[in-house]
């Protein structure tokens, strides 16, 4: 792994461990629409239940949470690319970190019926491990400290982790 910071502390270069932290979203993003795809399948044979309603909630509230991370992931991509400067990323990380905040909350105001409560709850421990690490991230960017990258990739890892778990707990019976 490389860093460097520029003597005028504006441009930062990396190595891999920003490559690492994009192959874990792109996983994740992977990962999430496989997932999505069978559940829309089982619910496709469900008659109109509070499960369903609760799920097509969820699945709505999923395919915002990827559509964001994915974006978030080519906004990154600019910025590796030299296409935007530290502070437009910066500006564009804090934007994200209120845009998952809603989505908690989003989460949380959910009508979760019993049986998927547990995974709702990791959920959201997945959109808040995704959140730290953003901001992790961010941090990161100010200040060019690779713990804080590492820690922000760790974290991302987390969310990842949470996720799959989430999905698995939520699987609609058959």
């Amino acid at each position: 792994m490389t860093f460097q910071i520029s003597k005028d502390n504006s441009s930062i270069t990396y190595g891999t461990q920003i490559r690492h932290w994009t192959v874990v979203a792109s996983i994740a993003i992977s990962l999430l629409y496989i997932i999505l795809s069978d559940v829309e399948d089982v619910m496709a044979q469900l008659g109109v239940t509070t499960d369903e309603e609760f799920l097509n909630n969820f699945i709505g509230l999923t395919n915002k949470s990827g559509a964001l991370t994915n974006s978030y992931q080519q906004e990154i991509g600019k910025w590796e690319n030299n296409q935007y400067s530290n502070t437009t990323i910066m500006m564009i990380t804090n934007d994200t970190v209120a845009q998952i905040n809603n989505l908690i909350d989003e989460t949380n105001n959910l009508q979760i019926p019993e049986k998927f409560k547990d995974g709702i709850s990791l959920y959201t421990k997945s959109l808040e491990a995704e959140r730290d690490s953003y901001k992790q991230f961010g941090d990161f960017i100010k200040t060019g400290n690779p713990q804080l990258n590492e820690t922000s990739t760790d974290l991302l890892t987390d969310s990842l982790k949470y996720e799959i778990e989430a999905f698995k707990a939520i699987q609609p019976s058959q």
